[in-house]
């Protein structure tokens, strides 16, 4: 893949806060020279929410991964990524400046209708200039801020001196200036510009101002052509534009909080409780289909230390029965399935092979297991493939079957979410009921039966950590699913039902959820 065969799409109609970002992107792509930008509308019928940008059959969405995969692209070595090439690289809910970044600074700014409050929204960056910088290998970071003029010469040997010279950041992330740092900047800059105000407005902290103006002069040669892209922005029309919070869950009260008794304890009512709604709802037996591993290409085959993953080929093998059984019940002459947290493509390429009708799209948040996956399918020369560097949140394709094996946690829910919204088939194995929490948009218990008739106050957690910890699990992990499945019944869904992987002993996590219309 090469940065010259790549198309960015920006979109900057949406709400202030999004159109923000994408310019932050629009600047990036700019500053590498590269000025094949599309300028697309949220009515345009698209794979991945804005920012975005796409090579061959790889698509990749969100601030962070679109501008490390332009950097990439450019130089995989690029200097703006950081000495260790790790800067933005995870995801909004794991990294702080991803967040600050695609979340917290976008909206600050688009709150603030003139310079004085912009210069409120930037308080939090300036308190992490004046925190002295300390982190790993702080004696190289000192000798070069000696090297460089920022701090006088002194003994390095003596960390008692250390105090006295304190070593305030030049940039963000320590001495050098980095994509994180230009994309603040860009932001406030199209800021500054919708309100009619000048950079040299902004006021605050020496460390602060100085702080921007090194940034500017890092920037200084791209403005112009960026700030022309800037005033295409219809301000009067995005002000008038609201944030859509993507929120489809039943309406009953918010009884769990994701806090457990470290005991995990159930009274003996609690537990008839959930036996009996257990018990109540046998598993279902699907049509097994085999595959013919002999005969397949290494690449098709699970990799785990250069030795063929038995129990994962069972996994592929009992969720490619669960695919074909939705794929003969769904009323489509083109079929696109969606693997969610796709990782390496064990899954997705599985059924890319197997059904070559379909067409597979594989979402993965980690460009180094994506690039892996692209690997394999160049070897096996697929052409009914999309690769999609994005979470979950970022997907927004039309799709007729949704699959995940082994999606962690809240990330089951997400799927089956995904998959309610498009009306799509489901086919998933959920994994680590322990780590299942309540979010903005996720909330549990799932269905309104089971919050009425089966857990009180308190309890739906304690099975969830039940089902990951105690030895005989079984009824814990059903019970967690049952409530997964009367929730995707309430969605109109003829079909919805809690099956196994076989053999049983190829996963402990060995519930297999399949739903269709």
């Amino acid at each position: 893949m090469k940065l010259k065969d790549t198309e960015v799409y920006v979109d900057l109609c949406k709400c202030e806060s999004s159109v923000l970002a994408n310019l932050s992107v629009a600047f990036v792509s700019l500053y590498l020279g590269h000025h094949h930008l599309s300028f697309c509308s949220e009515e345009d019928d698209t794979i991945l929410r804005t920012p975005g940008c796409r090579t061959d059959n790889v698509l990749v969405s969100g601030v962070a991964n679109t501008v490390r995969h332009l950097l990439l692209l450019k130089d995989p070595k690029h200097s703006l990524l950081g000495h260790d090439g790790s800067c933005l690289s995870g995801s909004k809910e794991v990294s702080p400046w991803t967040n600050i970044i695609e979340v917290s600074f976008p909206s600050d700014l688009s709150s603030a209708s003139n310079a004085q409050e912009v210069q409120e929204a930037l308080k939090f960056l300036e308190k992490i200039l004046e925190t002295p910088f300390i982190g790993p290998n702080h004696r190289k970071i000192r000798l070069e801020a000696i090297k460089l003029g920022i701090l006088p010469e002194h003994n390095l040997e003596s960390r008692e001196e250390w105090p006295a010279l304190p070593l305030f950041r030049q940039f963000v992330h320590g001495l050098h200036c980095g994509i994180t740092d230009i994309l603040l900047f860009v932001m406030l800059r199209a800021k500054l510009s919708f309100i009619g105000s000048k950079l040299s407005d902004v006021r605050g902290s020496d460390l602060l101002v100085a702080y921007l103006e090194r940034v500017n002069d890092f920037c200084h040669d791209f403005m112009d052509e960026y700030l022309d892209i800037v005033h295409k922005v219809d301000i009067a029309r995005i002000s008038n534009n609201n944030i859509v919070k993507i929120d489809d869950q039943l309406e009953y009260p918010d009884k769990e909080t994701g806090s457990v008794d470290s005991t995990y304890n159930l009274t003996e009512d609690s537990i008839n409780r959930i036996n009996k709604i257990a018990s109540d709802t046998p598993y279902s037996e699907l049509s097994e289909l085999s595959a013919d591993w002999e005969s397949l290409s290494d690449y098709l085959k699970p990799q785990r230390k250069s030795k063929n993953n038995t129990n994962k080929m069972n996994q592929l093998q009992s969720m490619l029965s669960g695919v074909a059984q939705c794929i003969k019940n769904v009323k489509s002459t083109s079929i696109r399935i969606v693997d969610f947290c796709s990782g390496g493509g064990h899954l997705g390429i599985f059924l890319a092979h197997h059904f070559p009708s379909c067409h597979v799209i594989l979402v993965e948040t980690k460009w180094g297991s994506l690039r892996y996956a692209k690997d394999r399918i160049d070897k096996l020369a697929l052409n009914n493939t999309t690769l999609c560097l994005a979470n979950m949140g970022q997907f927004c394709g039309k799709f007729e079957v949704g699959v995940s094996l082994h999606a962690c946690g809240s990330a089951t829910d997400m799927v089956i979410q995904h998959c309610l919204r498009a009306n799509a088939a489901i086919v998933s194995s959920p994994c680590c009921y322990g780590k299942i929490v309540n979010s903005d948009s996720i909330r549990y218990p799932k269905s309104k039966q089971l919050a009425e008739e089966v857990f009180l106050p308190g309890e739906y957690f304690k099975v969830s950590k039940l089902a990951d910890h105690e030895r005989e699990n079984e009824v814990y992990m059903k019970c967690i699913d049952i409530d997964r499945i009367k929730h995707i019944k309430e969605h109109a869904y003829q079909f919805a039902t809690v099956s196994k992987l076989k053999p049983l002993t190829c996963s402990p996590k060995n519930n297999l959820i399949v739903a269709f219309k």
